[in-house]
C-alpha cells in the first residue's frame, strides 16, 4: 500500500521569504498535501501575501491564536492600545485575508498508519495556551494535550498529537502516544539561551516544518516523522518593511531567535523550575 507524505507548517507570522522557501522545499520532497496549524500573520509585515500563499497551497488551514485575534472587528475591542494594534496589522491584509482567517476551523484529525493524528494550533481546548505546550511542562499536563474536547473532530484520546505555538521543534513519547511540535516557519525561537553556551544562531532562526509519512486509513502501517530545518535569506524578508510599525521587534526575533517578551517567558517557565535568569 502506498505511504503518503504530509508536510506541516505552522507559525509564519507574516514571513513572505521563509514560506516560499519551505513551499519550495515541501515540493522538492514531493509531499502529498500541506496541513498549516495557524498564526499565519502577525509579528511579520508580509501578512496578506502568506494568507495568499496558505489558501493556495494548504489542504487543512487551523486557526491560530494571531489570526483570531487579529482578524477581530475592531469594534470587539475597548482598550486604545489593543485597537491600534489590530488597526495596524489589518492595514496589511485585504477584507477577504481577514474575513477568510475569522472562519478558519479550529481542529483537524485523521488516520495515518492505524493511528489517529489530531492537529491544532496549542492545545485541544484552547489556541492560546502556554502550560501543557512546552517542553518542560509536566507529565500530566502533556497526557492533557491527547485528550478531546468540544472543539475537537471526535471523542476520542489522540494517538499522535502535532501542534505549534511554541515556535520550537519538539517531540516526545508517552503512554504509547507521541506529542510532536512543528517548530516555526516564519518565525523560530528558543527561550533556554546563553551567550556563552549558545552553538550558531542559524541553528534556531532557520525555517522549520515537518513531515508525516504513512498510510492513510485505520491498518497499521509504516509511519515516520522528519524535522526540516531550512535555511532563507533574512536581510531580503527585512528589506522592505524598514518602517513597519514592529519592524525592530521583528528584526530582534528574525535575526536571533530570542523572544522579544522574555519576562512573558520566564514566568512561564518558572513554574516547571527553570529561572532563564540562572541557564
Amino acid at each position: 500500500m502506498k505511504t503518503t507524505k504530509t508536510a506541516v507548517i505552522a507559525d509564519i507570522h507574516g514571513n513572505q521569504t521563509a514560506l516560499k522557501t519551505v513551499l519550495d522545499d515541501i515540493a522538492e520532497k514531493g509531499c502529498d498535501e500541506i496541513i498549516c496549524l495557524g498564526d499565519i500573520v502577525a509579528k511579520g509585515y508580509h501578512n496578506s501575501a502568506c494568507v495568499k500563499l496558505v489558501k493556495k497551497h494548504c489542504a487543512k488551514s487551523l486557526m491560530g491564536n494571531c489570526d483570531a485575534y487579529f482578524s477581530r472587528p475592531l469594534s470587539s475591542f475597548t482598550k486604545e492600545r489593543e485597537i491600534h494594534l489590530v488597526q495596524e496589522y489589518q492595514k496589511t491584509m485585504d477584507a477577504e485575508d481577514i474575513a477568510w482567517l475569522a472562519a478558519l476551523p479550529f481542529s483537524y484529525e485523521c488516520m495515518i498508519s492505524g493511528r489517529l493524528v489530531r492537529f491544532f494550533h496549542a492545545g485541544p481546548d484552547s489556541y492560546n495556551n502556554y502550560e501543557t505546550t512546552t517542553f518542560s511542562a509536566s507529565i500530566d499536563e502533556k497526557y492533557s494535550m491527547f485528550a478531546p474536547s468540544e472543539n475537537t473532530q471526535s471523542d476520542r484520546y489522540a494517538d499522535v498529537v502535532i501542534y505549534g505555538h511554541v515556535h520550537m521543534q519538539m517531540m516526545m513519547r508517552l503512554y504509547n502516544r507521541t506529542l510532536i511540535s512543528a517548530g516555526s516557519v516564519g518565525n523560530p525561537l528558543d527561550f533556554v539561551r546563553n551567550d556563552a553556551k549558545d552553538a550558531k544562531t542559524s541553528n534556531t532562526t532557520n525555517a522549520q516544518y515537518l513531515i508525516i509519512e504513512g498510510i492513510k486509513g485505520e491498518e497499521d502501517g509504516p509511519f515516520s516523522v522528519s524535522f526540516r530545518q531550512v535555511p532563507y535569506d533574512i536581510s531580503e524578508e527585512l528589506s522592505d518593511c524598514k518602517e513597519f510599525f514592529e519592524y525592530d521587534d521583528l528584526a530582534y526575533e528574525l535575526c536571533t531567535g530570542k523572544y522579544r517578551r522574555y519576562e512573558k517567558i520566564r514566568r512561564v517557565l518558572l513554574k516547571d523550575g527553570i529561572d532563564l535568569d540562572n541557564v
